[in-house]
């Protein structure tokens, strides 16, 4: 089967694997979780906001959103109206908390890793934060349709059912941020010894080998700037020594 063809399944395919991915897992890919928006203004808005963890490039680049009143008709297998339905554009959103913890933030980043020329270009996104101090770490997904996808992430549409659910939640891109003041970067292209140099007790024991993330960071990406999740957790291990956040919560935002 070509490129071209088994894009074409793929688009196909698409619009039934989130029902047949719940089905699956324990924890369903996709559903309305509460949460609060912060808008471009400052005004937050709690509200319920559709998540989709099996396809993070729909709630990385827009938001829809339903009030309370609409998620307990959603939440007892009602059908929802297109009217009841918020929708909201990247520029529109500081970023958001949902009440599990997790933290998303609009930052503006630049793909150089990508095929597609006009992804190099820096664009809005919402991006999970798994980090927060001097240095913040986002983690990005995959997009799965409507554009440039990498093969094994379609390889992984196709496939379907748990295989799909399995490698969406454990395969990402890492961006990291030093300076407040510039879009974050691909932690795979990055110049550690002037992340983490300033703090030379952390830079030691990384040359020491005391962190397991000097093994992943020389471990070649399987495609692209994929990261997975050893990759993040030996990552966030000597972020939080870095930042002295080894029991941060995320709970409590601002983004102003």
């Amino acid at each position: 089967m070509t490129f071209i063809t088994r894009l074409i399944v793929c688009m196909f395919l698409l619009a039934g694997t989130v029902q047949a991915n719940a089905s699956t897992t324990e924890e369903p890919c996709s559903g309305y979780e509460k949460g609060t928006i912060t808008l471009k203004n400052g005004k937050t808005k709690v509200t319920y906001i559709y998540i989709d963890y099996c396809n993070p490039h729909l709630f990385q680049m827009a938001l829809r959103t339903i009030d309370e009143k609409t998620y307990k008709k959603y939440a007892k297998g009602k059908k929802i109206k297109k009217k009841s339905i918020n929708k909201y554009k990247v520029k529109e959103i500081r970023g958001f908390v949902l009440d599990s913890g997790k933290e998303f933030r609009q930052v503006k980043y630049a793909n150089i890793f990508s095929q597609k020329n006009t992804d190099k270009l820096p664009k809005r996104q919402l991006l999970e934060v798994v980090a927060d101090g001097e240095i913040t770490i986002f983690k990005r997904g995959y997009r799965t349709r409507n554009g440039f996808i990498y093969k094994p992430v379609m390889d992984a549409v196709l496939e379907g059912g748990a295989t799909y659910v399995a490698f969406m939640r454990n395969n990402f891109e890492i961006l990291y941020q030093k300076d407040k003041t510039k879009n974050p970067k691909n932690i795979r292209n990055a110049n550690l010894k002037a992340i983490f140099g300033d703090n030379p007790e952390v830079l030691q024991r990384f040359l020491d080998g005391d962190y397991a993330f000097r093994v992943e960071f020389q471990r070649p990406a399987s495609f692209s700037a994929n990261c997975d999740t050893a990759f993040l957790n030996a990552l966030l291990e000597m972020v939080h020594d870095y930042n002295g956040t080894e029991n941060e919560t995320l709970t409590e935002v601002s983004f102003q």
